[in-house]
């Protein structure tokens, strides 16, 4: 009987080895055994985590950060704003045809995120009513960036050839030098790559406080968005949804052990990972009466079963973006994005995006702008500060104008030409 027992166990967690799923906490578990300072730094932002939520739980004001139009109230001690905006790049890797995914499969991951960390998806309808009141707006826009390190026009989407038949855990997808390609600029940027992935893998994310370069995220080309090649039973875009989770220190519902903790007060503790599409109560690890939260975005249940995350979740989320936490830097990012219409649209493809010339640059005083497509002429001309604050309008009705940026302070201020159809961007210091 013993003998039995054995097999059946075994059977079961070869089963459980060949699910594909996230694999974030086996890369963390490598990266720590690599890296032992990272050891340090993790307990170091837990610390700072577990400080905030207990002593200075974040406040919500009205406004909105990064770089977004529209008024912002800014960030004051343990306060943030109503809806913090990511600016995003896609590395899409692609051995063959079939990977380099489409700009549109892109957008529909984008949505997703949007929908998803803002409560507006529609399948919180499915929600146990008993788990209803848990599910939370945790206050996050993404969006596709229009400007890249530099401060050039960008689609926020990066299609490039590997040869590379495949990537794993070993981060190889992220260096150029690997077969991959390099990050952006992670204290502006979230970086998601998307390739072919082996071992079963769906995804997997960075350590937060790990190093600058792999920070980030990285899909599956099956498991991102919900056109294309995305495949059932990971094509809703869930897979992203989850690894950005844990991009913004989100841990395992199960805590990655048996019955262990996530560090989130109102998740309930579960004995491990739910696979499938599961129904009704199940009961583990004495979390009666209404058992496991397995429509949490942080279990490993099919797509069409995800459909919330917690408040508590969400504040332990928010806390990154407190004052000291390890993504506040991203409240005050440089990266002007398309807001005109209250949502981040991608920017024009590359070979529709006109150029503009500014000097002098730095500036004092008066700055001479000249666009290279007329196709600009009768549009408007924008000019954005740091925090995404629009600080001046003007109409183009000539390629080359003048700006007076002499009552402007000091600092990064963007520029943004467009006709609704095409536009340019550029950046002037004010000095």
């Amino acid at each position: 009987m013993k003998h039995c027992l054995s097999a059946l166990f075994s059977l079961i967690t070869i089963a459980g080895l060949a699910q594909t799923e996230c694999r974030s906490f086996e890369y963390r578990q490598q990266q720590l055994k690599a890296n032992p300072t990272l050891a340090q730094t993790v307990a170091a932002i837990e610390q700072f985590t577990s400080r905030q939520l207990s002593q200075h739980p974040v406040t919500i004001t009205g406004g909105t950060s990064g770089g977004t139009s529209g008024t912002s109230s800014g960030t004051s001690s343990g306060s943030l704003p109503s809806l913090i905006t990511i600016p995003v790049v896609v590395h899409i890797l692609y051995n063959t045809n079939v990977e380099n995914i489409s700009d549109a499969q892109v957008q529909s991951q984008i949505d997703v995120l949007n929908a998803d960390y803002q409560k507006q998806n529609a399948d919180t309808a499915e929600i146990p009513a008993y788990y209803r009141s848990l599910a939370a707006n945790c206050g996050f826009r993404f969006g596709l960036a229009l400007a890249d390190t530099n401060g050039q026009p960008t689609t926020g989407i990066i299609h490039k050839y590997t040869n590379n038949s495949y990537f794993t855990i070993d981060d190889d997808i992220k260096s150029a030098a690997t077969g991959g390609d390099d990050g952006w600029d992670r204290d502006r940027y979230l970086n998601i790559w998307v390739g072919n992935l082996t071992g079963d893998i769906l995804g997997y994310s960075s350590v937060v406080g790990g190093a600058k370069a792999t920070d980030g995220v990285v899909v599956l080309y099956t498991a991102f968005g919900t056109l294309g090649t995305a495949t059932a039973p990971f094509n809703l875009g869930r897979t992203a949804v989850h690894e950005v989770g844990h991009w913004l220190n989100m841990i395992h519902t199960w805590g990655d052990d048996s019955c262990g903790t996530d560090l989130v007060a109102d998740t309930p503790p579960q004995q491990g990972p739910t696979y499938g599409d599961p129904s009704g109560i199940i009961i583990s690890c004495g979390n009666t009466p209404y058992g496991n939260l397995y429509q949490d975005y942080m279990d490993f249940t099919d797509d069409i079963g995800m459909h919330l995350f917690t408040n508590g979740q969400k504040a332990r989320m928010l806390t990154l973006f407190a004052p000291g936490g390890f993504r506040n830097v991203l409240l005050a990012d440089t990266v002007p994005l398309d807001t005109a219409t209250g949502t981040i649209t991608a920017a024009p493809t590359q070979g529709s995006v006109s150029g503009m010339t500014i000097y002098p640059n730095p500036a004092v005083s008066l700055v001479t702008i000249q666009l290279a497509d007329p196709a600009c002429l009768g549009g408007l001309l924008d000019v954005y500060n740091q925090l995404g604050q629009k600080v001046m309008t003007v109409r183009v009705t000539t390629l080359t104008l003048q700006l007076d940026v002499a009552g402007l302070a000091s600092g990064i201020y963007f520029i943004r030409a467009s006709d609704g159809k095409k536009g340019a961007v550029g950046k002037v210091i004010k000095m």
